[in-house]
């Protein structure tokens, strides 16, 4: 069985998401009447992407702190999202306290790990904003929210994949030229 390479994952995934987000700017209008199930499928797929991707990362490792844990509370409120007969209202405060949920846990891997500046500094920036936009959301749900946010989500979309990509580039780059200082 070949190595799993984070790399490759994480271009498809740069991919798919830039699609997604480019689906979701078009067309956030005609889904803010549907906000439920699009943000019940959101979810189902942040969850499932969380899973597999720490599965095939780091082997069968399940614990509270990695992003399977998450991935699987992700697809629990996404099928309860679904499922459920919620009104607008009640979706808008869910999706907002799913973003804080989100940025928050990406703003702690953030500090925990500095090691490439210019990746952390974009996400953490994103975070902040989206949290800020998440609390008005709370305060206020409505249309005119929900279209802010959707239009928030369509660059988390993108910077999601993106940011760890950079991650992944920068570290690479940092490790050979450590190899070619200490073969030099």
């Amino acid at each position: 069985m070949k190595k799993f390479t984070p790399f490759k994952y994480l271009v498809v995934k740069f991919v798919i998401y830039a699609i997604l987000a480019i689906l979701i700017f078009i067309f956030r209008e005609k889904q803010v009447e549907h906000l439920k199930l699009f943000i019940g499928s959101l979810m189902l797929l942040y969850g499932v992407d969380g899973i597999v991707f720490e599965i095939l990362s780091h082997g069968k490792r399940f614990i509270h702190q990695n992003k399977a844990y998450l991935g699987l509370i992700e697809l629990i409120f996404g099928i309860v999202l679904i499922a459920s007969p919620l009104q607008f209202d009640y979706v808008c405060i869910i999706w907002a306290t799913w973003s804080i949920v989100r940025e928050s846990y990406e703003i702690k891997e953030i500090i925990a790990d500095l090691k490439t500046m210019l990746p952390r500094i974009l996400s953490g920036v994103e975070s902040i904003v989206v949290i800020i936009f998440s609390i008005m959301l709370l305060l206020e749900p409505g249309e005119h929210h929900t279209l802010i946010h959707m239009c928030l989500l369509t660059a988390e979309l993108v910077l999601n994949p993106l940011v760890v990509l950079l991650d992944e580039i920068l570290i690479a780059r940092k490790e050979r030229q450590k190899e070619n200082t200490t073969q030099d």
